[in-house]
């Protein structure tokens, strides 16, 4: 019987010493959400998984997870707390090696059998627009007989992006119904007389000119010929985060700023007219130092410029007057401008009245008040004018 005991002991401190010594050895953590780009308010899944790559069981792990700060996770609430984070430097991030971000941290415990793979779903949405990382896992892991614990810091970097919210005004409606009837009459206005399209039947209101003889022949009636456009008509969007430069807007101005060019961008999509950003915004994030496009159309453009949309920051990388002085330098017959600003600036106003030269005054601009106003408010207005 006591040799029986020895051995039991022998072999208890055995599996101690190797717990002690390699508790979290070979345990792999990965986070995972389910999508990237959202909506707000719009719920997504988190797959974290974590592996036992040993022949050894864990029997105690503590996990706290670094998930941005703003989520929501339904259900776990009394998991969840906030706290601060030292992160390391990350590629294509702003942060740098000493800043401290705030962390919502969900808590949870388990055991791992040997060679385990471990594999949690929780559910979660993000009611603001916003660019959000998860910044991995803190870990504890217990010995066999719980007397030490083990530490394990888990480093990941994965973003989610939540686009601009929908907005729903009739007074933005209205304006933006001036702008593309405007667009839809002068697309038929411009034609090339050396690109024919086709024919159709001479109605006494066609220039003499215009009239193919050789069709007319042919088919024994007077026969016209039908141009294609000569413009490309298309709608430039402006978007300033920034008043004066170095001086932060309010946020939720900038909010409501992205929002208005979802609004704009989902009706020239409708209408089938193509558009481009330019802003002096600068997207989180991303290498790039500005959130401008190309020209484009479809849905895939426009999930781009959500994208962007999205990770805008209050931070500028130029003034908006030199941002005014690159859309003069690409202004075009037939291209609309639409500026959205949070606040109106004198600091740019000749800048403005440039473009509004160079396009024939074909430039909007709107502020965030345009969401917030009555139907007293807005009677007789089309627009407001720097």
């Amino acid at each position: 019987m006591i040799i029986l005991l020895i051995v039991f002991f022998l072999v208890l401190a055995a599996v101690e010493y190797y717990s002690r010594r390699h508790g979290l050895e070979r345990i792999f953590y990965d986070v995972q959400p389910s999508r990237s780009l959202l909506e707000p308010d719009e719920e997504f899944t988190i797959h974290s998984t974590i592996e036992n790559h040993k022949f050894w069981f864990v029997p105690y792990v503590s996990m706290s997870e670094n998930f941005p700060v703003g989520i929501c996770v339904p259900g776990e609430e009394k998991n969840i707390s906030k706290e601060v984070i030292s992160l390391q430097v990350y590629a294509h991030s702003a942060a740098t090696p000493s800043q401290q971000l705030t962390s919502t941290t969900l808590s949870s415990s388990f055991y791992l059998m040997p060679n385990q793979k471990l594999v949690r779903s929780v559910t979660a949405f993000f009611p603001k627009r916003g660019r959000y990382l998860f910044l991995g896992c803190n870990m504890h892991g217990g010995d066999f007989l719980g007397i030490r614990d083990a530490y394990q810091k888990f480093t990941q970097f994965k973003e989610v992006v939540v686009m601009p919210r929908q907005v729903q005004s009739p007074q933005l409606e209205q304006m933006l119904g001036g702008v593309i009837g405007d667009i839809s009459v002068n697309r038929f206005i411009f034609e090339d007389p050396m690109l024919t399209v086709g024919f159709s039947e001479y109605t006494g209101r066609e220039p003499m000119r215009d009239i193919s003889w050789m069709q007319s022949a042919r088919l024994g009636r007077m026969m016209v010929k039908n141009y294609d456009h000569t413009v490309d008509l298309s709608v430039t969007i402006l978007l300033n985060v920034q008043s004066v430069l170095n001086a932060f807007e309010d946020e939720e101005k900038i909010d409501e700023c992205c929002s208005l060019i979802r609004a704009v961008c989902e009706q020239l999509e409708q209408n089938h007219i193509k558009y481009r950003l330019m802003s002096n915004a600068i997207p989180a994030g991303l290498s790039t130092l500005s959130a401008d496009t190309e020209q484009g159309l479809g849905s895939k453009h426009f999930y781009r410029i959500m994208e962007l949309l999205g990770r805008v920051s209050q931070g500028a990388c130029e003034s908006f007057s030199f941002t005014l002085r690159r859309a003069c330098l690409s202004s075009e017959q037939g291209r609309y401008h639409i500026l959205v600003t949070p606040s109106l600036s004198d600091s740019w106003k000749e800048q403005l009245h440039q473009l509004r030269e160079l396009t024939s005054d074909k430039v909007l601009v709107m502020t965030p008040e345009l969401l917030h106003q009555s139907d007293e408010e807005a009677d007789g207005k089309e627009g407001k004018s720097a």
